[in-house]
């Protein structure tokens, strides 16, 4: 958990210190676009949080860099044209054998990228991201087909998100073949949230401010709230951690064995194998993350008091998942909820209604940024605060039961050689151990 809490600082801490220069000058370039009659598209889609931290309808959610809801971008391709401006976090990828193999993406990468934006006359400006080759990238890292293809080679203006090369950032003795704990999705939309930020600014200033003084304020803020929940929320995190070790080994092998079963309310988006909502889709099978972690909608019917439900909140008083909180509870099973719990949520709060809430020490979950020409408040750190505590209780959890010598079950990242076999192995053995 430090380790982990360490990495995201120290991701936080280099976009803001050498990253926001280049923000300002891409968002310049996006608002003279925009101003001179271009358009604006934002296809940061690649990875499981990638497809819905953005989405529109979030609170503080200004949508001047407009995420593809329904992930159709090859749509977008076929109307761009000189003087557009596209903001990505994914290379080209065109299957070769297209037609007898299926996308490995899912449907995240179409099989024009970035390059068919650029061929077209549109300025391309990249995020770095785990899942696409960038300098970080050692050669033969990824398969031959993700090899094939820079984020350099495919974009004008390259912003470094800090991310590693693999998803994972945490070593662990029991799976030498790659690292756990993914830091792709939070290192991004630091990104992302800043160059909105910088945009706005422009927009709301007519181009006479860069951008860089919110761009800022918005970085700065969003690691003041990760030092809030290093500060007061890893005492509950550890023991929350101890509660599901204890739960899973204690019922490893009664009829019911525990699942951990994770819940956000439906957001804006073409669902993706069954999810939609940033945390949810963050830890179903993805890469550097635990076997453990299932869709509570998979499993609602089947709920027993064995079972530990999870619940990811953008607020602090939503009403699908408060109903979610009740039900769990009233069957039996362990709720946990994480959040921006700091208080302003009144009576009937999500906190209310769990075992343990989690303060996300994020405001009221919407935006943070007051910026003159936007009614609301612009850019949410909800997400991210809520993205890190995710990963601060998955990591937490597979250390207590390290510690036990049941080390949990991972996925391996995709696109690394030996993966597919790899992951057939790791899954065989977690449906024998169920974690």
């Amino acid at each position: 958990m430090e380790l982990f809490q360490a990495e995201i600082e120290g991701i936080g801490r280099h976009i803001r210190d050498t990253q926001i220069a280049g923000i300002c000058a891409a968002m310049k370039v996006a608002y003279e676009c925009q101003a001179s009659g271009g358009r604006i598209f934002s296809h940061v889609l690649v990875g499981h949080f990638a497809m819905f931290a953005a989405s529109p309808g979030i609170p503080g959610q200004p949508s001047v860099l407009p995420q593809r809801a329904d992930r159709n971008i090859s749509a977008d391709y076929n109307q761009m044209k000189p003087g557009d401006f596209l903001l990505t976090n994914g290379a080209s990828l065109i299957n070769p054998d297209k037609g007898t193999i299926p996308n490995p993406d899912k449907g995240t990468i179409p099989d024009v990228g970035p390059d068919e934006a650029r061929a077209r006359g549109t300025y391309t400006v990249a995020i770095t991201c785990s899942y696409a080759r960038f300098y970080k990238t050692p050669i033969g890292a990824l398969e031959p087909v993700k090899m094939s293809t820079s984020l350099e080679e495919i974009c004008d203006s390259l912003l470094d998100s800090g991310c590693t090369w693999s998803c994972g950032v945490i070593s662990t003795p029991a799976i030498p073949q790659f690292k756990i704990i993914s830091s792709s999705g939070l290192s991004q939309f630091l990104v992302y949230w800043a160059c909105t930020a910088a945009l706005c600014r422009q927009i709301g200033t007519e181009g006479s401010d860069d951008g860089a003084g919110v761009a800022r304020e918005y970085l700065d803020s969003a690691l003041r709230s990760f030092a809030l929940i290093r500060e007061h929320e890893f005492t509950l995190i550890d023991r929350v951690a101890r509660a599901w070790t204890d739960r899973v080994l204690l019922f490893a092998e009664s009829a019911d064995r525990p699942r951990l079963l994770v819940y956000g309310h439906p957001q804006v988006g073409k669902p993706y194998e069954g999810t939609q909502n940033m945390f949810v889709n963050e830890a179903y099978e993805t890469a550097a993350g635990s076997m453990i972690m299932q869709p509570y909608d998979l499993y609602k019917t089947q709920l027993t008091p064995t079972d530990i439900v999870l619940i990811g909140a953008i607020s602090p008083d939503n009403g699908d998942e408060i109903q979610v909180a009740q039900y769990a509870r009233q069957i039996g099973a362990m709720v946990v909820a994480f959040g921006p719990f700091d208080g302003e949520g009144g009576a009937g709060a999500l906190s209310d209604y769990v075992d343990a809430a989690i303060n996300t020490h994020s405001g009221d979950g919407a935006g943070i940024l007051d910026i003159p020409g936007f009614a609301e408040p612009v850019c949410p750190i909800s997400g991210l605060s809520g993205n890190l505590v995710l990963w601060l209780l998955t990591a937490q959890w597979t250390y207590h039961m390290v510690q036990r010598g049941q080390t949990p079950n991972y996925w391996q990242n995709y696109w690394e050689p030996g993966a597919h076999e790899y992951d057939d192995r790791a899954q065989a053995d977690f449906l024998k151990r169920g974690y």
